[in-house]
């Protein structure tokens, strides 16, 4: 994502279109309340200078008790029509807010689906996704805070200017004396704003890993076991005062500027009173009209102050980030053809290379191979090999830098990702453990369809999952986290879970990288003849350290320094003098051995 800075007039566009549209008819009822609130503070002034007038005039004996009540009714209808009004405007802005961040983040969220997975591999980018976040909540602020100075403020600010104009042109210069200075502030702050996030977002991200060292219920145990506990707070301290360091320099030099807009709030003022005294001792006003402007000055400037201070002010700061959030939001998805894939796919590896950014050396170099339709396929190799690199390129995860992977004669580069993954299921050694119910935990493989209890209960079973009431007092509606009062699991027993998703996924193609990773040897050769028969007539992948389970696979792949040195079954590897054969003599010793 480039870096360059675009219009603000721009992004507060883009920003305005997108908030709208999301809730455009609650839009209205939160513009129509704003407006009321704004023309009933301005007529507080009015009604003021109206009562003090009618006092004058009864005072006088030129005007009759019950006007006087009137005008006093008047001015207290705007007195109370102020906080029923911010009120009103208080509730429903927050939720109005609440509902287009749920919206906004929903699109965010999409986008980030969309983009190439390798593209998660580097640095920058997921710096771009930290300062995009930010931008989704501060689109909204942004926008209801520009939204609140059109119509509170500016109504407000042309009523009073009328009136002050009137009354004597000369009063006007007292809003231009602050508003003018007080906008140029704000425009320079937002740039100030803006720089500050760019250093701030790889900062918190490493902020956020370390407190995820620190607390986090995944790495909590090891780093008390380990007794680094002192080293990750060390390393947290650092970087928070580096981040603390940069936002303390900035708030220094918004600080400066907000003393120079002080000053002249307090110029402001003063040139008012002399004003007022001047054109009440030539007569200019009268008393009343004198009352009425001295006692709305201050809530004229708290206006002013409140609009550019607050609402434009913190709207400058949040635009650097918003800028951020469309500038993420317009970058290309990665988008393609559909394919309806019913049969399983054969694939071809066509000079295929790919590398993770930041990475000098190839993961994958120049691979040529074809695998048929329904065939099995073991791919070994020691670690480091390429092995899972491999899997997510023959998957369209990932897309090659060289070369192509072509899907029954498609090159998956030109595939829509959602459209290829449709028919592809899979189990990794990384799997997740969801915070959901046993049966969530099942079902999230494939939501295209409507659950039903007996294929999850076959799925449970294709992957040998004890279904013990000791284990899942509530059977396959157990709550599988200890944090939402349910249960925690094993590892293997996770695992069986993990390989029960990948089951229930309706499929032509699977692919198994290290599924059995926390299950015993016997348990896994189980499991392993299972796959076999649950893959008949589909195309099947399988990455093990353990060769003597590739026995059952119809191809073996054997990779290393991420090329593909011998291709086969396991009779023709295993009598020739090769890499496979040095893996499986050098397993087969350990074996023997215990």
């Amino acid at each position: 994502m480039k870096t360059n800075r675009r219009s603000d007039f721009r992004t507060i566009a883009q920003a305005f279109q997108k908030v709208v549209c999301a809730c455009p008819m609650y839009f209205l009822f939160i513009c129509m309340i704003d407006l009321l609130l704004g023309l009933a503070l301005a007529l507080n002034t009015v009604a003021l200078d109206h009562f003090f007038s009618v006092i004058g005039q009864y005072i006088a004996e030129e005007t009759v008790l019950i006007r006087v009540l009137s005008s006093l009714i008047l001015l207290l209808l705007c007195i109370l029509a102020n906080p029923v009004l911010n009120g009103i405007s208080t509730v429903f802005g927050l939720d109005y807010e609440r509902k287009v961040i749920g919206k906004l983040e929903k699109m965010f969220n999409h986008k980030c689906a969309m983009q190439q997975a390798s593209y998660f591999e580097k640095i920058s980018f997921l710096d771009d996704i930290n300062k995009a976040h930010e931008g989704v909540k501060n689109s909204v602020s942004l926008i209801t805070g520009i939204v609140d100075a059109t119509l509170i403020y500016i109504p407000y600010f042309i009523i009073i200017g009328t009136y002050l104009y009137r009354l004597k042109p000369n009063l006007i210069i007292i809003i231009f004396l602050f508003f003018l200075p007080a906008m140029f502030s704000q425009m320079f702050k937002s740039r100030l704003y803006a720089r500050l996030e760019d250093k701030a977002a790889p900062l918190r991200r490493e902020c956020e890993h370390y407190e995820e060292c620190i607390i986090g219920k995944e790495k909590f145990k090891e780093t008390r076991l380990l007794g680094a506990y002192d080293f990750f707070i060390k390393k947290y301290k650092n970087r928070l005062q580096t981040l603390n360091n940069e936002i303390v320099k900035t708030q220094v030099k918004s600080i400066r500027i907000e003393l120079l807009l002080k000053v002249s709030v307090l110029f402001g003022q003063v040139l008012t009173l002399l004003l007022l005294v001047k054109y009440l001792l030539d007569g200019s006003i009268s008393v009343g009209n004198f009352g009425a402007v001295l006692a709305s000055t201050g809530m004229i400037m708290d206006m002013l102050e409140q609009m550019i201070c607050y609402i434009i002010g913190n709207a400058m700061k949040k635009i650097g980030t918003v800028d951020n959030y469309f500038k993420f939001m317009n970058i290309e998805e990665r988008l393609g053809n559909e394919i309806n894939c019913e049969t399983a796919p054969a694939i071809e590896l066509k000079n295929v290379s790919f590398s993770y950014p930041g990475s000098k050396q190839d993961a994958i170099s120049n691979i040529s191979i074809k695998f048929k339709s329904g065939e099995t396929v073991a791919i070994v190799g020691e670690n480091g090999s390429g092995k899972s690199t491999l899997v997510k390129l023959i998957s369209g995860i990932y897309l090659p830098d060289k070369g192509g992977v072509y899907f029954n004669g498609q090159d998956t580069k030109t595939l829509e990702p959602k459209s290829l993954m449709k028919n592809i299921s899979s189990v990794f050694q990384n799997f997740q453990r969801y915070k959901m119910t046993l049966q969530d935990n099942i079902i999230i493989s494939d939501t295209s369809i409507i659950p039903i209890n007996e294929c999850v209960e076959n799925a449970l079973k294709e992957a040998d999952l004890n279904m013990s009431s000791k284990v899942f007092p509530q059977g396959i509606n157990t709550m599988l986290s200890r944090d939402f009062g349910g249960v925690d699991l094993s590892g293997g027993y996770w695992q069986r879970v993990a390989i029960a998703r990948g089951f229930y996924k309706q499929h032509n193609m699977i692919l198994l990288d290290e599924p059995t990773a926390s299950i015993d040897p016997v348990e896994e050769s189980k499991l392993y003849m299972k796959f076999m028969e649950f893959s008949r007539e589909k195309t099947s992948f399988i990455v093990t350290h353990r060769l003597a389970l590739t026995k059952m696979a119809d191809k073996i792949v054997v990779m290393d320094q991420g090329k593909v040195v011998q291709t086969g079954n396991h009779k023709e590897l295993i009598n020739i003098d090769g890499k496979y054969r040095d893996l499986y003599t050098s397993q087969s010793k350990w074996y023997v051995e215990n």
